[in-house]
């Protein structure tokens, strides 16, 4: 499946970590990991998630810029496997 690395610009808080988890929680993605506080640049949530290859992203990027206006988006790369 394929990996995404999404940057949602919304406050660095607990309301805006919650608006962007309930913006996923209606997708069909698996939650791979969001950045700890602290570790994304001000102002914006960074997160990992894993789409099924029959789903494309516009729905993720339509549930996410109801909530933010910028969102920016790359993709991840896999992580090595242990020994590799």
């Amino acid at each position: 499946m394929p990996l995404w690395r999404i940057r949602v610009l919304v406050p660095d808080s607990s309301a805006g970590r919650t608006a962007v988890k309930e913006a996923l929680a209606a997708q069909p993605v698996s939650y791979l990991r969001m950045l700890p506080e602290g570790d994304a640049p001000t102002g914006g949530n960074e997160v990992v998630v894993e789409i099924p290859e029959e789903n494309d992203i516009t729905g993720v990027l339509s549930a996410l810029h109801a909530i933010s206006p910028q969102v920016f988006v790359s993709r991840a790369e896999d992580p090595e496997p242990a020994g590799a």
